[in-house]
């Protein structure tokens, strides 16, 4: 028996979401997701897979060359494709990333989307892109790891989101920064995204702190204006660790004005090329260690 073995290869950026509102109330779940604004990375996560047909389903999902212990995300990406198969399949999994999970940084959102669209193209499914994230987004809603991680990845640059959904449902407003701005990020460790968004009283204050924040981001799409905003959420949302706060007072002692990101004990800014330095040596001096990008002007591909 001659084993055909079908690959494919994906990248989505990274993301940051500076604020945003939950809207999980339709019971469509490419309707359910967030408003708000977020910031593409040029770090991501890359997923390869290679699939060949086999008498069961096997599967086996590694992040960084070792077996990921509840893969449930990716587990339910291969699942939702291959319902659409008639044939049983064995599936290989890889995802690589720089960028720790759990702290911020959208890792799970870029992953399953990533996993989505390398998938689909050895499968060879034709799914649109579109209907390939939007079962990656499906995924990120049933497990509450993300709402609008997968729309924000999908498309790339300073993203708004003003209608939440999936992609192809949400409707999203882009913008490409300067190219000599860079993000400078730092994180001390991972947040439950998941806990937060069970928890029906942080759900309602996350409502309360964004609200009209959009139409101002709209308004001014400016990197400025989304840090500001951004803080401003972060402050009325008031779960910041002391050390975060810390680490974001000292930032802005020194005149750069930083938020933490959502979700993770985490702080980023968006700085001129010019103030990296200062930047880095503000997150390094709390014990962090800096982690600088270029904005994403592009959202996932395949390769």
């Amino acid at each position: 028996m001659i084993l055909t073995v079908k690959t494919g290869l994906s990248f989505s950026p990274c993301q940051i979401t500076g604020f945003f509102s939950v809207h999980d109330t339709p019971s469509d779940p490419l309707k359910i997701g967030s408003t708000g604004a977020g910031v593409n990375l040029q770090q991501g996560v890359t997923t390869s897979v290679r699939i060949s047909r086999a008498s069961r389903t096997k599967l086996a999902i590694s992040f960084n060359g070792k077996p990921l212990a509840h893969p449930v995300v990716s587990r339910t990406v291969v699942q939702e494709h291959l319902e659409r198969k008639s044939e049983t399949f064995r599936v290989t999994v890889s995802h690589k990333a720089i960028l720790p999970m759990g702290c911020g940084y959208g890792t799970s959102g870029a992953g399953a989307l990533s996993l989505s669209l390398a998938l689909n193209q050895a499968l060879g499914s034709h799914l649109s892109n579109i209907e390939a994230a939007q079962i990656a987004h499906k995924a990120e809603v049933k497990h509450k790891t993300g709402l609008g991680t997968v729309t924000s990845a999908f498309y790339g640059g300073l993203l708004i989101r003003t209608r939440a959904g999936a992609p192809g449902i949400a409707e999203v407003k882009k913008i490409i920064p300067p190219s000599s701005l860079r993000v400078v990020s730092g994180a001390f460790g991972p947040i439950s995204t998941a806990g937060v968004l069970t928890n029906s009283g942080l759900r309602k204050r996350i409502n309360l702190c964004g609200r009209g924040l959009v139409s101002i981001q709209v308004k001014s799409p400016e990197t400025n204006t989304f840090i500001r905003l951004s803080r401003r959420f972060a402050d009325c949302l008031g779960i910041f660790s002391p050390r975060l706060r810390g680490a974001i007072a000292n930032m802005q002692r020194r005149q750069i004005m930083s938020s933490m990101m959502m979700i993770g004990e985490s702080l980023f800014t968006v700085v001129r090329g010019d103030l990296v330095p200062k930047a880095k040596a503000t997150i390094k001096s709390a014990g962090l260690t800096p982690v600088v990008s270029k904005v994403s002007r592009h959202g996932a591909v395949v390769f």
